[in-house]
């Protein structure tokens, strides 16, 4: 296992799967434990985040993988992964990949995002690195919208959530329809 892969496993097991006092007590990502266990989340080094995410999109899409991150010690700036990770969106959304950034300058304290700061993990990583997440979009707008039940997305700005559900939402209702597939939260 690489050190950036470690790292993403320690932060999804110390951060994102534990309960979060500002997501009414759901953890930052519900469904992260499970597809841990499941085998279902693949973690690529990389030089390149673009070429692989865009290399390996596949793996997701054939449902081997659920989740597909693709990691580099070589930074784009934030913006030229925002706009490419949008690109890529309306492009491929059609077939069912739905992509997501994570960038060292992103700023979540900027966004009022406390649940992705408020918390005493550190990363082991000395060097900083991005990382490109790849999903299956309808599956992304399913677990999405029981969040929404839950009252998960309350922590969040109109603007975060706007660019983060109802983008991702019409995106999906324009070439999937609106119909979930699935209606329980595993963890």
């Amino acid at each position: 296992m690489s050190a950036i892969e470690q790292d993403i496993r320690n932060w999804s097991q110390e951060v994102l799967e534990v309960p979060n006092a500002h997501l009414n007590g759901l953890p930052a990502c519900p469904y992260a434990k499970r597809a841990w266990m499941d085998n279902k989340v693949k973690v690529i080094e990389t030089k390149d985040v673009y070429i692989e995410a865009l290399s390996h999109v596949g793996l997701v899409l054939d449902g081997t993988y659920d989740l597909l991150i693709c990691a580099s010690y070589d930074l784009p700036t934030s913006e030229d992964m925002n706009r490419w990770v949008t690109k890529m969106n309306r492009s491929m959304a059609s077939i069912n990949a739905y992509f997501m950034c994570f960038h060292p300058e992103y700023g979540a304290e900027e966004a009022e995002l406390d649940f992705l700061y408020e918390h005493e993990w550190e990363s082991n990583v000395q060097d900083e690195y991005c990382m490109i997440f790849v999903q299956r979009l309808t599956d992304v707008d399913d677990k999405s919208r029981q969040l929404e039940k839950l009252g998960y997305y309350q922590a969040f700005n109109e603007g975060e959530y706007d660019s983060l559900v109802i983008q991702r939402r019409q995106l999906r209702n324009q070439y999937h329809g609106n119909e979930t597939t699935s209606n329980e939260i595993s963890g």
